[in-house]
């Protein structure tokens, strides 16, 4: 046993001595053993390669190998999964260990990327541990400053001290934050009307825009500003306009301070508007001086309402949230009516410029309610039958009981438990079927199965390596007088990294035959030296998937004569019975000898009637020359 780690340099090999003994050793007649184990230390080759480091947009021939991994086992598979199981997976690893990356990266879309490598044999089994490895994307500076708005529009209060802020001109860029690719410089270029001389100033950091001196009104009521942010490398121009508007010294004026109690039923719909509320200010139309803005200051727990508005006096209180009256059943709303300009010095907002009101919710029968608004689930296609693939949780608001049904399920791959909602699987999925589905989870009250609720789960299957290569076509026919090579291909119902390239060879070896590989899916199959005879001839050729997997299969050679068109020459009749030569010369020679017989036999008949009888007349003859005459 191992006692610590071992160091090859230092303790490059060991050799042991080991003896056994029966009985324990106890008795005289006690025997042992001994045994010599020479243990070599050697490097261990599953080596973490470290963070990679890749430049975004990098201009490259692709696939770009970025790192090899390699293990102690010689005939180890490699397979690459990314551990975020996102959609976009741009690598691939090669059996010897290559690293590849397929395409260019986009820092703007996924900054670091972090791949799981396994090492298994031909049965499935880890080898050597997963290596996790992080995959960085280092920004370059592809983006250029863009403005937030097409026109930033600020206001400034007339008599304001220099020095006073007006406002902030709001700049965007892409590139990582913090980095020299996304640090702006902001510069006024030009200002309007130039007349005049220069009234604000800009931060070259940060954006804010400053008064150089006190403004007033009746000298320039509008300033248009043209500014330019530049980062290393792009600049973009901004325009900004600055208003000069009369100080705030009017106060908003609700109609009314107390908007009594409104009632309303708990599945009242979010967006739904409670109450419409006005207010009034004295102050210069159509400036940050005039402008009403409304909050709600207390009571709203939870953030329930809000209040929308037309910025002209009037607020709409709408529902923001769903209510719910088992958490909260009465809210008392304190609303606010504000300016965004800062009213002048030494006047403070009043109970003038605050309402009141009271929310009263009322209880309904709910339907029951999920957990979770979204459920999707990723899984390999061979997730083990009749495990749990999700639990969907759900309660009533009302706390009755509930239960669950599931529907769209057209494989009959899924079931689910009424009572607790698992969702398991009664039957083996399979992606080369369907890659993606959906069901429906529906969660209703027992005794008001009417008052229901639906969630749809969305579910992906993960390609494994189920499927062997198979050859597309097993048979195919040669022709002796012109030996042309016959293309064989394959098809895997898995997709990559588990399908093609595909590997093609003899499962043993053929003498005359050639196997050569055309592309990822097919071969050339070539017989070498001209055949004597026809015949079919059975080869068993293996064809193995990217991950390594197959099996031999039986591909049958007809070699025969062809006819001028190509194709083998079949007897009119098809091919009829022949006798073995044997058999026939041994027929042939009986009937000749059988004829031989009957001829003799006729003519020693006829002499004998020759000495009895006359001549017979022409054209008569003897009946056994009859019978003989069909010898000839």
């Amino acid at each position: 046993m191992r006692s610590h780690n071992l160091d090859p340099l230092e303790d490059p090999d060991y050799t042991l001595f080991i003896r056994v003994q029966d009985k324990n050793g106890a008795t005289e007649t006690a025997l042992s053993g001994n045994a010599r184990v020479h243990i070599v230390v050697q490097p261990n080759l599953w080596a973490n390669p470290g963070t990679i480091t890749i430049k975004e947009n990098l201009k490259e021939d692709y696939p770009h190998i970025i790192a090899k991994v390699q293990s102690n086992e010689p005939d180890a598979i490699y397979t690459l999964v990314q551990k975020e199981r996102e959609l976009i997976f741009p690598f691939q690893i090669t059996e010897d260990g290559e690293i590849l990356l397929t395409n260019e990266l986009d820092r703007e879309q996924k900054e670091m990327y972090t791949l799981v490598v396994f090492a298994k044999d031909n049965h499935d089994r880890e080898v050597d541990p997963p290596m996790e490895i992080h995959v960085v994307v280092e920004d370059v500076n592809d983006n250029e400053p863009v403005c937030e708005h097409e026109e930033t529009l600020l206001e400034v209060q007339e008599n304001e001290p220099i020095g006073s802020i007006v406002g902030e001109l709001k700049v965007y860029d892409a590139d990582k934050e913090g980095t020299l690719n996304s640090q702006l410089t902001y510069t006024i270029i030009s200002q309007d009307p130039s007349n005049i001389q220069d009234s604000f100033s800009i931060d070259e950091t940060s954006g804010t825009i400053q008064a150089l001196r006190v403004l007033q009104r009746r000298e320039q009521k509008v300033y248009n500003l043209d500014v330019r942010v530049s980062d290393s490398d792009f600049s973009t121009n901004c325009k900004v306009t600055i208003k000069v508007i009369d100080v705030n010294n009017e106060l908003p004026l609700f109609e009314k301070n107390n908007y009594d109690t409104h009632s309303l039923p708990e599945d009242a719909e979010v967006g739904k508007t409670v109450l419409t509320i006005k207010a009034t200010d004295a102050d210069e139309p159509n400036t940050g001086s005039s402008k009403i803005e409304f909050s709600i200051s207390e009571g709203n727990e939870g953030d329930v309402f809000t209040v929308e508005t037309d910025g002209q006096g009037v607020g709409y209180v709408v529902i923001a949230k769903p209510l719910d009256f088992e958490s909260h059943s009465t809210y008392n709303l304190t609303i606010d009516a504000r300016n965004p300009e800062p009213l002048m010095r030494g006047l403070d907002y009043g109970s003038e410029s605050t309402a009141t009101l009271s929310v009263s919710v009322t209880d309904v029968d709910e339907a029951p309610e999920f957990s979770l608004n979204i459920l999707d689930v990723v899984v390999p296609e061979n997730f083990t039958k009749g495990s749990v693939l999700l639990a969907v949780e759900a309660k009533d608001p009302e706390k009755k009981e509930i239960g669950f049904k599931l529907d769209g399920d057209a494989q009959g791959w899924l079931e689910i438990d009424a009572a607790t909602g698992e969702i398991r699987t009664k039957q083996k999925m399979d992606r080369e079927i369907l890659e993606t589905f959906e069901v429906t989870v529906t969660a209703f009250e027992k005794q008001n199965p009417e008052k229901s609720s639906e969630r749809v789960v969305h579910v992906r299957l993960l390609d494994v390596n189920d499927n062997i290569p198979k050859l597309i076509t097993t048979s195919e026919f040669l022709c002796i007088q012109n030996l042309k090579p016959i293309t064989i291909k394959a098809e895997d119902g898995d997709s990559d990294p588990f399908s093609r390239p595909f590997n093609f060879t003899f499962s043993k070896k053929f003498a005359h035959w050639k196997l050569t590989q055309i592309d990822d899916s097919s071969a050339e199959l070539r017989l070498v030296k001209k055949p004597v005879k026809e015949g079919t001839i059975p080869l068993k050729i293996t064809v193995k998937d990217k991950g390594g997997m197959g099996v031999p299969q039986l591909f049958e050679v007809r070699i025969c004569h062809c006819t001028a068109l190509g194709y083998c020459y079949i007897p009119p009749h098809g091919e009829s019975f022949k006798l073995p030569v044997g058999a026939t010369v041994g027929i042939l020679a009986g009937i000749l000898g059988f004829c031989a017989i009957l001829f003799i036999v006729a003519i020693k008949r006829s002499k004998k009637k020759d000495k009895k009888k006359q001549q017979p007349e022409d054209g008569e003859r003897n009946p056994m020359m009859k019978d003989a005459w069909w010898c000839r």
